[in-house]
């Protein structure tokens, strides 16, 4: 396990193909940590797609955000989390279920404070990311609208009572999402795996459930 304090943090860098070199991302990480007061304890790089589903670095990043070995991450440019949108939000909400903040140097944004909140200028780009994806799936919401829109005419209510939790074992796939991580499957293959199924789960789904299990372990 990386050993952490305060005053840690890890990079991540990314190019798409072999003849690209990520040694500049990794120069300005480091030298905005630097001028930051952070130690930089390890650098995750890889060079593969933002598009593969398969990348072994960004998955060993995420599993030691969900052990809590990290609490910030390091990126040049937004993009080299991922060139999908989709993907780019739900690494992020992982990263910020573990409380391990994400700085994107080339946005001047921090995703969280020192209180693990989500920050507010961070939060509105999240949002303006998040409508591009909408835009994506406008076809599916104009659907659902006109659903809700007849449901709630006839006096229906949309949503789940004011408070309530549903208990983590009794989400959607649960029994899925659990037998593919003891089987030591990446948090994200466990996400393509139950895609190929056509069991469409987030990435921050399956993290809650990983720290779910955690938990029962050390009981």
């Amino acid at each position: 396990m990386i050993k952490m304090n305060k005053q840690t943090a890890v990079i991540y860098a990314r190019v798409s193909t072999a003849d690209q070199e990520y040694e500049r991302q990794i120069s300005e990480m480091e030298q905005y940590a630097k001028a930051q007061n952070y130690k930089v304890i390890h650098i995750y790089k890889e060079k593969l797609s933002g598009a593969k589903a398969d990348r072994p670095e960004l998955d060993a990043m995420l599993k030691a955000a969900v052990d809590g070995s990290i609490n910030m991450v390091l990126v040049w440019d937004l993009s080299r989390l991922s060139r999908n949108a989709k993907d780019t939000l739900e690494i992020i909400e992982a990263l910020n279920l573990c409380c391990c903040s994400l700085h994107i140097k080339g946005l001047s944004i921090t995703t969280l404070d020192k209180d693990c909140k989500p920050d507010m200028y961070a939060s509105l780009f999240l949002q303006i990311l998040a409508a591009v994806y909408e835009m994506e799936r406008k076809s599916i919401r104009l659907r659902m609208e006109s659903g809700f829109k007849h449901h709630l005419a006839k006096g229906g209510k949309v949503g789940r009572a004011a408070g309530y939790v549903k208990p983590i074992d009794q989400i959607k796939y649960f029994a899925d999402i659990k037998r593919n991580l003891n089987a030591k499957h990446s948090l994200r293959n466990v996400q393509a795996i139950l895609d190929k199924q056509n069991k469409k789960v987030s990435l921050g789904t399956i993290v809650k459930v990983q720290q779910y299990l955690s938990k029962e372990k050390a009981i």
